[in-house]
């Protein structure tokens, strides 16, 4: 199947392309020159950017990863691919192994099934400092034993990455041992000292987990300064670091700081989307529905019931696109390797997914002139 889009405003890695047209067959893009094809999509004039890659989100639609259904997995992704995500990485909150190992049987069941195409699963705890929980709940936090290890090899297939805080007991061993089988370590939810961080990045670390929200930073101890992840981020050039991009989480003078001075190859913009993403609710609950894990929606995020902290995004991915142009005020092809190429490259998807390229998967979202989705095209197919 050969399909061709024509009178459309392309938006590649280095800016808009000068063509209007490209085409697609078997789901890969083959060009961009008018050619013969069995169907012809007429743009008139609309923005085209890679699909949405997000790499931290947990729910959306009403439904939570920690859901453990069929049900719950097949609606957050689905919500997320009407936003245009069209690669994603499902990630669980700290919870317990059982919880950990239902879940990894589920995915493993649903992932063929998906709208878009989920790679993998995202652990976000339990193994974080209980000084820097945020939101998640400090009795769930662990240091990681030897029975969480053998846990991730035997779900070495559908667990693709980890967040966790170096400087917490076991989890550099725990780390080297996993890292030889391909998973991705991110440090998040960490108090650890500049050293502690640099250790980390030098054993294999790829990545800091939203940035800014619960990462060690500037403090002072007897007078004098000390600082941390946060200032690692800036200092090393070569790790990647998330940034919420909803627009409550990190303020666009923020974002802007962060792009400057990383370059927008080592920034990617993510969700962190609990599930009352893509919903209207006022209450909801930040991991399973139970009474310890009730938050409140309001002003566009979610936040812990007594206010004092945010408990997750309500974000999409569009939403953060939005945001990154309209607001921080960079340009469309900075925000399309925030929210594509740059995570893309960070998970080694780069090669196929996150920019429009011949020979990519035609992974695409259409955009009316105020930035807001139209379509979506996963592998060339419109969801």
């Amino acid at each position: 199947m050969r399909t061709l889009f024509k009178n459309a405003h392309l938006i590649g890695r280095d800016g808009e392309s000068e063509s209007r047209f490209l085409t697609v067959e078997n789901g890969k893009i083959i060009s961009f020159r008018e050619e013969n094809a069995d169907e012809t999509v007429d743009l008139k004039g609309k923005w085209v950017v890679p699909g949405f890659v997000d790499i931290h989100v947990h729910g959306g639609g009403g439904f939570d990863l920690c859901d453990a259904t069929l049900e719950a997995v097949i609606g957050m992704c689905a919500t997320h691919a009407q936003h245009g995500t069209t690669t994603i990485f499902p990630t669980l909150v700290s919870c317990n192994r059982e919880m950990i190992r239902a879940v990894c049987d589920v995915f493993r069941k649903t992932k063929a099934q998906l709208p878009c195409h989920a790679v993998g699963l995202h652990l976000e705890g339990p193994f974080l400092s209980p000084a820097m929980c945020g939101a998640q709940r400090p009795d769930l936090i662990v240091p990681p034993t030897e029975e969480d290890a053998e846990l991730v090899e035997e779900n070495r297939d559908v667990i693709s990455r980890i967040t966790c805080a170096p400087e917490v007991q076991y989890v550099m061993p725990f780390a080297e041992r996993l890292m030889s089988s391909g998973v991705s370590f991110s440090m998040g939810h960490t108090n650890a000292t500049y050293e502690q961080a640099e250790a980390a990045y030098e054993a294999g670390f790829s990545s800091i987990t939203h940035l800014y929200s619960a990462t060690s930073g500037f403090h002072k101890v007897d007078g004098r300064v000390h600082i941390g992840v946060t200032q690692y981020a800036y200092a090393e050039k070569g790790i990647f670091a998330e940034l919420i991009g909803d627009g409550c989480h990190v303020p666009k003078e923020l974002m802007r700081l962060v792009v400057s001075v990383k370059g927008a190859d080592r920034v990617c913009l993510v969700t962190d989307a609990m599930r009352a993403s893509g919903t209207t609710v006022t209450e909801s609950y930040l991991g399973a529905v139970e009474p310890k894990n009730r938050v409140i929606v309001e002003d566009g995020v979610a936040k812990l019931p007594d206010r004092s902290c945010f408990a997750g995004s309500i974000g999409t991915m569009d939403r953060a696109f939005r945001f990154a142009v309209q607001r921080a005020g960079l340009s469309m092809s900075e925000a399309t390797r925030l929210t594509s190429l740059t995570p893309a490259t960070l998970m080694g998807l780069g090669d196929r997914k996150g920019s429009i390229e011949v020979g990519k998967d035609a992974d695409l979202v259409v955009l009316d002139s105020e930035l807001n989705v139209c379509d979506v095209y996963a592998n060339g197919k419109k969801l």
